[in-house]
């Protein structure tokens, strides 16, 4: 009887903005459904150990993945026959291996064409040393076959779930906590989010004018107060900015917020807007990259590039919120049925893997 494969995946990401998350839905639908094989669990051990399986071998690592370009530990993984990486950022080591890949826009909006070139070359040998790559979006799916060359076959897309226990968590906070007149964004604090544009935006708002708040989540301590020390004294007056909150911290945005804004000159995903809906939140997003894919029909849209535009969005979807919420209850329940659960995700992550795997054994 031959031995079973090791598939080493790496969960060093969890608790780490999209790809924490992500990892987080992908140990939550295998332990839902166990996957064959031993499977070694390499991260930080508490939070592994929350949400692994009986027959699961968890490895300790607290190390952040992103040291050094995610080369710090680069050595240090355990020993397996398979090796899943959750981010592009990954060691360099050339390894029987699937890596999430979310996107290539760092390509598009690097600080000059040298840096352009480091990042392309980088993202080349991760992809030549993965097989598959997994996405998340076809506008993701569509830059990496054209940015990176890599053959379509090669890259196979895993659908986002909708996630009921989130979904019941925000629920009920909705029902103790208060809401307050604020708009929601989370996100990293770079170039592609559009954040200039967003703010003279809703500047203009009659929102914004009504005592209306913007929110803004994202980033680092540091990044955080970068971002804090670039408000001109008006917007200073309507603008709270937070670093990267916890899950729970999340939650409690969530529940309180009237609606969410995405601006975003492009995205591979857009998981905040795509939570936001599943909880019902209102949301408005901008036309960038997947997000028309990931929100169509269920949000509020505008031209990334147009202020008027998005000032006009932004009031709109403030209107909606502050009115009944049958209308986006209803859009959370058509999500429901039109995105896998988690345990589905879980599985389909797992079959994605399997062909190749046993290719190699």
């Amino acid at each position: 009887m031959p031995i079973a494969p090791t598939v080493v995946l790496d969960c060093r990401w969890l608790g780490i903005g999209g790809p924490g998350r992500t990892t987080e839905l992908v140990l939550r639908g295998l332990a839902q459904g166990p996957p064959d094989g031993r499977w070694v669990l390499w991260g930080p051990k508490a939070a592994i150990t929350a949400l692994a399986w009986p027959a699961a071998d968890v490895r300790p690592l607290g190390a952040d993945p992103r040291m050094l370009l995610g080369q710090r530990h680069a050595f240090d993984i355990p020993q397996g026959d398979f090796y899943v990486f959750m981010h592009q950022q990954r060691p360099l080591r050339r390894l029987p291996s699937a890596t999430v890949m979310y996107d290539t826009i760092a390509l598009r909006y690097a600080p000059g064409p040298a840096s352009r070139e480091l990042r392309r070359l980088f993202l080349r040998r991760i992809a030549a040393t993965s097989r598959p790559i997994i996405t998340i979006s076809e506008h993701s799916k569509t830059g990496i076959v054209r940015d990176l060359g890599v053959p379509p076959e090669n890259v196979e897309i895993l659908r986002f779930p909708f996630d009921g226990e989130f979904v019941d968590r925000v629920l009920t906070l909705r029902k103790t906590v208060a809401r307050v007149d604020a708009a929601l964004f989370i996100g990293g604090f770079l170039p592609h989010k559009n954040l200039p544009r967003l703010l003279s935006a809703f500047g203009d708002t009659d929102f914004c004018r009504g005592g209306g708040q913007l929110v803004l989540v994202g980033g680092t301590p540091g990044q955080a107060r970068e971002m804090l020390s670039r408000l001109d004294q008006r917007q200073r007056g309507f603008v709270t900015v937070h670093h990267s909150c916890s899950q729970g911290e999340i939650d409690q945005l969530y529940a309180s917020s009237l609606f969410l804004v995405q601006p975003s000159l492009e995205e591979g995903f857009g998981l905040p807007a795509w939570e936001a809906m599943c909880c019902g939140l209102p949301v408005c997003v901008s036309d960038g990259g997947s997000l028309p894919e990931v929100t169509r029909g269920f949000a509020e849209p505008f031209p990334a590039t147009s202020v008027p535009a998005m000032t006009a969005a932004i009031d709109a979807c403030a209107a909606s919120a502050l009115t009944p919420d049958e209308g986006a209850l209803s859009r959370s329940a058509g999500l429901r049925q039109r995105a896998p659960t988690v345990a589905q995700f879980g599985s389909q992550f797992a079959a994605v893997l399997a062909d190749h795997v046993l290719q190699r054994h």
